[in-house]
């Protein structure tokens, strides 16, 4: 019989202590022991993978392997291996089943009558059940020992240095000496010397600092604004249990697959903050206050504090494909979109050689020629023809509804002279025959002065002709003309899509027209479906 092997490990501990090696081996050596065969190609492994989720690599491949028949039994260490979700464990056993692969594993009744299955599923729900009860043992295991002072995150913020426990000497966190200085001189750069985020930048790659687990050999602007906000350096304190793991509710890098089920982060309360004490950095919290100053009103102002608003701004490209922004101005007092790769690998030497464009000629001159082709005779004609022919198949639906509403019209005439019948033969009296003509002449306006709005809609419609253009350009040439800055932008963002600069001084702006439909879809029955003491009833 051809054999299958799937193998799993939750965490990187137990990669690192070779658990999975463990399982293959005994499993083979089952699999030996059995007298069946197991080729290379069905050895599925997930390494360092939990156990809640049911996407893996190895588990998908292992299932598709059973769809296309390629081997006749899998074997496991035990149920758990599949999954730590007893739901999760019964799918898969029943796809296997279904394929008609049989299900061997090694640590857990082999489900051979209906009794052994039943026993076996119970298995299953204690390995669901070990996985809590291990997870909420490891949870007050770790409160109760933060709660006693004993230091349980690893996690040493820069200028700092984590130290395991080392036999009867619990964990601990020291300051690095090494990184100190650095800590120090951050804190003095911007709160004495006033400079920004990017000369901070700028002098760390002078000075060869790199960062603590940084891939890059250059500090970016998140770990140096943290660094910058991080109250540990003040007052001293660091906390366990600031944080809980959360399922993302929208990833940042939506995958596939992924070794853990809780991706994301949150902030629990206050209250629920356990304190550890460490030594300080800085000894004057004046200059710790002064900066948060600093980076606060960075954050609320900078951006409405620009001396020259960017009319292009998110719409211009460099020919390498980087955006191009706004960089400020030179001794001449000139503003130009420069290529973001190089403001972005600064202070790293950026691969993009083009130039930086004056801002005020490309907006300039982006605005002339757009308000010169929106105020173009022929663009304009056809853009009106486009609107004129949605018109006329609005007005298809428009006299649609009129002879809809015509017809409930002649059905309410009908009904009044039925209802006039019964009164004169005596079936309905006086008061009988009041209240029901009195909804049918309130439902007879209705329809009447909707009748009346659709003529009037229709006719409306009917006004624009293609050859009042003249009429039109003049139109746009004085909206055009007397135009606020903010509805340039407007204007601009609903037009234009990208503007691509290149070497030489080429523009190529690409764009779309909009057509603004107008949505006169029309349906008269609606309206009147209710009478007013049913609209009552239902009034939320």
């Amino acid at each position: 019989m051809i054999a299958g092997l799937y193998a799993r490990v939750s965490t990187s501990r137990q990669e690192d202590q070779e658990t999975i090696e463990s399982q293959v081996v005994e499993i083979k050596a089952r699999i030996e022991a059995d007298g069946n065969m197991l080729a290379a190609e069905n050895v599925f492994v997930d390494d360092g993978w939990t156990g809640e989720m049911l996407q893996r690599p190895g588990l998908d491949l292992m299932r598709d392997a059973a769809v296309d028949g390629k081997f006749e039994a899998l074997y496991v260490y035990d149920r758990g291996r599949l999954s730590r979700v007893f739901a999760y464990q019964e799918i898969i056993i029943e796809e296997l089943i279904d394929k008609g692969v049989k299900f061997v594993t090694l640590h857990d009744v082999q489900a051979q009558t209906p009794e052994e299955r039943v026993l076996q599923a119970m298995q299953g729900v204690f390995h669901e059940y070990e996985r809590v009860k291990i997870a909420e043992r490891m949870r007050r295991g770790k409160l109760y020992k933060a709660r006693n002072g004993i230091l349980i995150n690893g996690q040493a913020p820069y200028g700092y240095t984590y130290i395991p426990k080392q036999g009867n000497e619990s964990a601990k966190i020291e300051i690095n000496e090494n990184e100190v200085d650095v800590v120090r001189k951050v804190f003095h750069w911007v709160g004495i010397e006033r400079i920004s985020i990017r000369e901070v930048k700028r002098r760390l790659k002078d000075l060869g600092i790199r960062p603590k687990k940084g891939k890059r050999e250059i500090w970016t602007s998140g770990p140096i604004c943290r660094l910058l906000r991080n109250r540990v350096y003040e007052d001293g304190v660091v906390y366990y249990n600031k944080t809980e793991a959360i399922v993302a509710k929208k990833p940042l890098k939506p995958v596939k697959y992924k070794k853990i089920k809780r991706t994301s982060r949150r902030v629990r309360a206050r209250e629920d903050w356990i304190p550890y004490q460490v030594p300080k950095i800085l000894e004057d919290s004046w200059l710790f206050e002064k900066v948060q100053q600093i980076l606060s009103f960075n954050r609320s102002f900078a951006g409405k504090q620009r001396k020259y608003d960017y009319l292009l701004s998110g719409l211009v490209y460099c020919e390498c494909g980087s955006k191009r922004v706004g960089d400020g101005c030179n001794a001449n007092g000139h503003y130009y979109y420069r290529c973001a790769e190089k403001l972005y690998k600064f202070p790293l030497e950026g691969n993009c050689k083009a130039h930086g464009v004056n801002a005020m000629v490309l907006d300039g001159l982006t605005w002339l020629n757009l308000k010169k082709f929106l105020g173009d005779k022929e663009t304009l004609r056809q853009q009106a023809e486009k609107w004129l022919g949605q018109q006329a198949a609005q007005d298809g639906v428009l006299q649609a509804g009129q002879i809809k509403l015509r017809k409930l019209l002649d059905d309410l005439k009908q009904e009044e002279m039925r209802y006039a019948k019964a009164y004169g033969t005596g079936t309905l009296d006086f008061e009988q025959f009041q209240e029901l003509t009195k909804e049918q002449r309130r439902k007879k306006q209705s329809y009447e002065l909707q009748v009346k709005e659709l003529g009037t809609k229709v006719t409306e419609a009917a006004v624009i002709k293609p050859e009042e253009t003249d009429r039109l350009c003049k139109a746009a040439e004085l909206v055009l003309a007397e135009i606020a800055w903010d509805d340039k932008k407007k204007i601009i963002r609903d037009i234009v899509d990208k503007i691509t600069i290149y070497e030489g001084g080429e523009v190529e702006l690409r764009g779309h027209l909009p057509l603004f439909d107008q949505k006169l879809g029309y349906e008269p029955i609606g309206r009147d479906s209710r009478i007013s003491k049913c609209w009552q009833e239902y009034a939320v």
